[in-house]
């Protein structure tokens, strides 16, 4: 299934001006947008996190998969 054909929930969220310069620049050159920046950074910081709750469940397994993905 490709990105584009997933459900996607919006997320408002209020950044530093300074984080949101970081994210801008980033995405600028890896010609993505901020939006793909961020999720690649919430994706890796789950799989980060969720390692120090082993046997919760928090979806890791769900982010693993999309981060797999081409």
């Amino acid at each position: 299934m490709k990105n584009s054909e997933k459900k996607r929930i919006v997320l408002f969220a209020s950044i530093e001006p300074a984080q949101h310069e970081a994210l801008r620049y980033i995405a600028f050159k890896k010609k993505r947008s901020i939006a793909d920046v961020t999720r690649e950074a919430l994706d890796r910081y789950i799989r980060e996190e969720s390692a120090q709750y082993p046997g919760e469940e928090l979806k890791a397994a769900l982010v693993e998969a999309r981060v797999a993905e081409p």
